[in-house]
């Protein structure tokens, strides 16, 4: 295994292709994290203040909005995931690599 002196450690931290790339993911997962919060308090938000109304059939079936909601959360959290493995992949990791081939010389 590699070991890294703590010069060639704070090379690598000084860097700015790292700092771009350390920069860019936090702004991702921060960002992603704050829409998820958002919605997930906002949902128990709306539990607390509109129990009732949850539990109203949508339109033409007999599935209640809550549930609806609920299901809707899920789906929007697991999209989320998928766009930021998909930006992971195709930018972050590319990135990475660069970094890793050029600090390992």
């Amino acid at each position: 295994m590699l070991q890294f002196t703590r010069d060639r450690t704070q090379e690598i931290i000084r860097d700015p292709r790292f700092r771009n790339l350390a920069s860019a993911r936090a702004k991702l997962r921060w960002s992603l994290s704050i829409v998820t919060l958002i919605m997930f308090f906002g949902f128990i938000a709306l539990i607390s203040t509109a129990k009732s109304a949850l539990g109203v059939a949508v339109a033409g079936s007999s599935i209640p909005l809550g549930l609806l909601l609920a299901m809707s959360m899920c789906v929007v959290v697991v999209m989320l995931t998928g766009f930021y493995v998909y930006r992971s992949n195709s930018r972050f990791d590319e990135l990475a690599s660069l970094l890793n081939r050029e600090f390992r010389q």
